[in-house]
């Protein structure tokens, strides 16, 4: 006796095939909906506060402030300076306070330059929270050195500004740092 499934049979294991897949298409698909809902929900308030005003974010707190104090040093009063590419020390920097005022010194001996088109600038860098100022353009002195003698416009206090650097710009250029050419640090 030989048995065989029938036409019947195999329409119906077609059709349930085709049923379970919808189904679970279905399913998935639902899956899908819910997942991208829970994902673009709103968190509270609690999760995500919100801040005012970026300065919020980049004024330390005072605990912050006590780290950033001891890691940087403010007290330091000479600073070697190094031509960046040789690392050659070719001058120093010197900090303090004459009747309550900020100042500091630089003298380097530098390579000439066409003084017409170009002139060296001397930078101000606070790496925390990071800050930069420009302190002004080098003139020469009477041996051919290049000098830099700023004084603090106002009762800030600039201590931690402890980062030299010289760069060389072209007076018809963009008001930006230009290249680095010499770099210093008070504290290292």
């Amino acid at each position: 006796m030989i048995y065989s499934t029938g036409m019947g049979q195999r329409k119906w294991i077609r059709i349930g095939s085709a049923i379970g897949t919808g189904v679970a298409v279905v399913a998935l698909f639902l899956v899908f909906v819910f997942a991208v809902r829970w994902f673009r929900a709103d968190t509270s308030e609690q999760d995500n506060p919100k801040i005012d005003s970026i300065a919020d974010v980049l004024t330390p707190d005072p605990i912050s402030q006590a780290v950033i104090e001891s890691a940087i040093d403010t007290e330091s009063r000479i600073a070697s300076l190094y031509l960046r590419g040789t690392g050659e020390m070719i001058g120093e920097a010197k900090r303090g306070e004459k009747d309550g005022v900020f100042y500091v010194e630089l003298k380097t001996r530098l390579p000439e330059i066409d003084r017409e088109k170009t002139y060296y600038q001397v930078w101000f860098l606070r790496k925390i929270p990071y800050d930069f100022f420009s302190a002004g353009e080098m003139i020469t002195n009477d041996d051919g050195d290049f000098v830099l003698e700023w004084v603090a416009p106002d009762a800030k206090d600039y201590r931690t500004y402890t980062q030299i650097i010289i760069t060389v710009n072209q007076y018809e250029g963009s008001s930006d740092p230009g290249a680095h050419l010499v770099e210093g640090e008070f504290g290292s």
